[in-house]
């Protein structure tokens, strides 16, 4: 039987860092439980005040700890060199039963990092939701941004069960599907299916002429949609994965070879067939 205290539950979100990510937690949250409170830490005045008239945020505040100290639910929603030393900020700021997560695309990193600290790593479950756009900054934030979408958990061997299942609890109110996966196993399936082809995606705009621009129709569009991403942001992400994406990057210089050799033997048969298992897999892909 569920209880009126965890009927209650989240009183207090803080969100640190509060972009499309943050924004859309907030924003999801505000749809799901319209009496949670949404503090949400912002350094610039200009973008507390934008916060606060939007309603996506109930307090900005200009601290980090005035944001935690009352809180339920810390959610760290910065780039992904900045995650784990706000976590470690975040559980000394915050109640001792409070459930700090995250939505960073990395988690190996995070995840070591936050382990030399015991007080943090007992409250910390790290999370990515599969969610995002090429677009950031609060304007863009929406209620729906994770309705449907998975959400993924990444304990460890000391996470607590209760912890863990609130963190589930908590993701599943924003509309995502949670799942689990270790560190390392993220990180892997990440850089083959999101932080590569980030950097093909760039690649391709990277090598297309001026002259030839005139011509690109949505296939040029729809690949290099995503290379409009942060630069910063992307640079850190790969900072972080940078061994797991240097294998893929490899995986992708070898298959590149192969279909070089099959446009140089003039194996139509053959180029036919890689390019019907590619479409095969592409079709098993919602």
């Amino acid at each position: 039987m569920t209880t009126s205290a965890e009927n209650e539950w989240p009183r207090q979100v803080a969100i640190l860092g509060v972009g499309l990510l943050g924004g859309s937690v907030a924003l999801a949250l505000r749809r799901a439980l319209p009496q949670t409170r949404l503090v949400g830490f912002a350094r610039s005045p200009e973008k507390r005040q934008y916060l606060s008239e939007q309603g996506i945020i109930d307090l900005p505040v200009a601290t980090l700890p005035e944001a935690c100290q009352q809180s339920d639910v810390v959610v760290v929603a910065a780039p992904v060199d900045r995650i784990a030393e706000m976590v470690v900020s975040a559980a000394e700021s915050s109640p001792p039963d409070c459930l700090i997560t995250d939505v960073g695309s990395t988690k190996h990193r995070i995840v070591s990092a936050v382990a030399e600290h015991l007080d943090a790593a007992k409250k910390f479950v790290p999370a990515h939701p599969i969610a995002g756009s090429e677009k950031s900054g609060p304007a863009h934030a929406t209620d729906s941004l994770f309705d449907e979408k998975l959400v993924v958990l990444t304990p460890t061997e000391t996470t607590e069960p209760k912890l863990l299942e609130k963190a589930h609890r908590f993701w599943r109110l924003t509309g995502g599907q949670t799942c689990e996966m270790t560190p390392s196993e993220h990180d892997t399936h990440l850089a083959a299916i999101s932080h590569m082809p980030h950097l093909v995606s760039a690649l391709v705009a990277k090598m297309a002429a001026s002259e030839a621009l005139p011509l690109a129709g949505t296939g040029w569009r729809d690949i290099t949609r995503v290379a409009i991403g942060d630069p910063t942001l992307w640079t850190a992400i790969c900072s972080e994965n940078r061994t797991a994406i240097g294998g893929e990057l490899e995986r992708l210089a070898d298959e590149l070879g192969r279909l070089r050799q099959l446009l140089q033997d003039a194996d139509d048969d053959a180029l036919h067939r890689w390019l019907s298992k590619a479409k095969e897999i592409r079709e098993l892909s919602p």
